[in-house]
């Protein structure tokens, strides 16, 4: 197996939420719809707004384009305003509001031209607790027989006694993997000049922290000058799809055993272990009737016998400027959350934990081995 085909069989079960994006400068067309999304919870900002433009499938552009606004404003029901900052194309940033609970609160966008748009106003509602996040180690058979291994995510709690109160749960896994750039050959590998010695090869990525010292022409000789940036990476899966909880509920609103998402037994992921996050969220009837319609259509997509249907519910209004569509959501929700670490150890006897062929994979920058990789220590990661 090349080492191409390597990533594939392990892109492929592992899904992903954020993809390469293409940023320039473009005229915003304004039969394009705006795409829309963020949220304010009771939990510590910054808070978030993401603005991007769709295309349509024919277009030579990415079909999502960040879009930047003249202004973006975070507004309640006590009129509180604040102007949110652009800390990245298309990406709105709070600096100081605190989301309270019973607190109404949406956004305001304007764009250059004229055109703005309001959120319909959504209630941070009070959030609810997760008692218990746990998990369960089991095997799976495909359609094709393969068997697989993996732990499945569940989490149990108490709700609230309202019959009205709707939740909804994001997961976000965490793990850290090491590759071995130090070890690509120097024969095969391309020049990087070191400028101050008149262009001799180093062979090896800067990002290494080897330095080639031998005489320009000779066998290359290769010494410590600094740390490696590239050999340790962590990154990030989610699940792709929302889970809510439609028909969970009994009249005293506790859950129990809800199925959030799946890891798979994977030898990147468990070089180390993963940090599992779930969080929940408290929605509106708005906003949970808005993810309800994304769940249908998720589901739908994935179905040879379901077809797509029913529309997206529309959450902003247009108030100014010439008519144009615009979709996505911003919302209010009580947020708890509740996290657990994973490893190699909870894999129970006498299945053996997959370790990474390096002879197969080759020696590549941890930044190659999946999108969006950070060599930045997350704050809660434990050694």
């Amino acid at each position: 197996m090349n080492v191409s085909r390597l990533f594939v069989s392990i892109l492929l079960f592992l899904p992903f939420a954020c993809i390469d994006r293409i940023i320039f400068e473009i005229d915003l067309p304004p039969s394009f719809p705006i795409s829309v999304s963020g949220r304010i919870t009771n939990q510590p900002g910054p808070y978030k707004v993401y603005l991007t433009s769709s295309f349509d499938i024919e277009s030579d552009v990415n079909l999502k384009t960040p879009v930047s606004a003249k202004h973006v404003n975070l507004l309640d029901e006590l009129g509180n305003n604040e102007e949110l900052v652009e800390v990245e194309a298309g990406v709105y940033q709070t600096n100081s509001t605190l989301g309270r609970i019973g607190g109404v609160y949406q956004i305001r966008i304007e764009f250059s031209d004229g055109r703005i748009y309001e959120s319909i106003p959504d209630t941070l509602l009070a959030p609810g607790e997760i008692d218990r996040l746990y998990y369960t180690f089991n095997s799976k058979t495909d359609y094709s027989g393969s068997q697989s291994y993996g732990f499945d995510i569940f989490v149990s709690g108490q709700g609230n006694a309202r019959n009205d109160i709707r939740y909804m749960w994001n997961m976000t896994g965490t793990f850290k993997s090491i590759t071995r750039p130090e070890n690509i050959n120097p024969r095969k590998s391309g020049c990087n000049p070191i400028p101050e010695e008149q262009g001799k090869c180093n062979f090896l990525p800067p990002c290494t922290g080897l330095r080639n010292t031998a005489p320009i022409g000779a066998a290359p000789i290769f010494e410590r000058i600094g740390p490696c940036t590239c050999c340790t990476c962590w990154y990030q899966v989610f699940n792709n799809a929302p889970v809510i909880s439609d028909a969970l509920f009994n009249s005293t609103g506790d859950y129990r055993d809800v199925s959030i998402f799946r890891v798979p037994l994977n030898a990147w992921i468990f070089m180390f272990k993963i940090h599992v996050e779930v969080s929940q969220f408290t929605l509106t009837k708005n906003a949970f009737d808005f993810f309800k319609s994304i769940q249908a259509q998720k589901e739908a997509v994935g179905s040879l016998f379901q077809p797509v249907t029913g529309k997206i519910a529309n959450t902003f209004i247009q108030v100014s400027g010439s008519p144009s569509p615009i979709n996505g959501i911003f919302y209010a929700a009580g947020a708890s959350t509740k996290s657990e670490y994973i490893s190699g150890s909870d894999v129970p006897a006498p299945i053996p934990v997959p370790e990474v062929d390096f002879s197969q994979l080759g020696a590549i920058s941890c930044f190659d081995l999946y999108p969006h990789a950070s060599n930045v220590k997350p704050d809660f990661w434990e050694d």
